[in-house]
């Protein structure tokens, strides 16, 4: 089943050249795809229109066959009406690069918190899945703690679990490990190993090259914004095709990632 379909999609900011430009993909459902490329190549911008946190300038996304956004034949961007983008907001989920946590809320009430008011969860359904998933996380003996008695790690994981309590179609993760030191990477990149390895379906945006290649089914290889060379990581990231892939690859130490 096709979970997100993206067709012709464009966005650029004031000022500034285009910033996502003809991008055109499909995920499926189950299927995890990473999107590598440098910094300034659309990667979290296109995310974020897929998230609903920036408008399109144009093009078309279909989440679970349901239009999220289309664009006539004048060029006229229609979103779905409000009541269609809160049911389809509920099926994405997000993890961004630096965890955003609500400081005044213990973990538990972080992760129950849009449950309750969001998707109408009651407080004992949602406190019976939020404990459920700290367990899956190794993070049981956390629920009372508050975020600024957390490790980066430990915050990040939180996050992934803030995002599964909503249990969304696709989860989304914008540079997951970016603001983690070195030896905390390795038990978020656990966690979302182990979520792949369940058919979660997921879009991960990383420089991560080693993950990519092992969890992965897709990579998408994005620069100036657009989607230059997509396919299996086997032949993405060991046999490129496209010479400015070869050149982005080569900063990873000919295949030392």
């Amino acid at each position: 089943m096709e979970i997100l379909k993206v067709e012709n999609l464009y966005k650029s900011f004031t000022g500034a050249d285009d910033v996502v430009t003809g991008v055109s993909f499909e995920i499926n459902e189950g299927e995890v795809v990473a999107v590598i490329g440098p910094s300034g190549s659309g990667k979290s911008t296109l995310l974020r229109c897929l998230t609903l946190l920036e408008k399109v300038d144009r093009g078309s996304i279909f989440v679970a066959g349901q239009p999220m956004v289309t664009t006539s034949p004048s060029g006229r961007v229609v979103y779905a009406p409000e009541a269609e983008l809160r049911k389809i907001r509920l099926q994405l989920g997000m993890v961004f690069q630096n965890f955003n946590l609500f400081p005044h809320f213990s973990v538990l009430r972080n992760i129950t918190e849009a449950p309750v008011r969001v998707a109408g969860m009651t407080p004992e359904e949602a406190e019976t899945i939020a404990r459920q998933l700290l367990a899956k996380i190794g993070l049981s003996e956390k629920a009372n703690a508050y975020p600024y008695q957390l490790s980066g790690g430990q915050s990040q994981r939180v996050a992934i679990a803030r995002a599964l309590a909503m249990k969304p179609a696709i989860l989304f993760f914008d540079e997951p490990t970016s603001a983690l030191d070195p030896e905390l990477t390795g038990e978020v990149l656990k966690v979302i190993r182990n979520l792949a390895a369940e058919r979660m379906t997921m879009m991960v945006v990383t420089h991560e090259m080693r993950f990519a290649r092992d969890v992965a089914d897709r990579v998408l290889f994005m620069d100036h914004g657009q989607i230059i060379e997509e396919g299996p990581p086997e032949i993405v990231l060991d046999a490129p095709t496209n010479e400015r892939t070869r050149a982005f690859l080569s900063n990873f130490n000919a295949n030392g990632y």
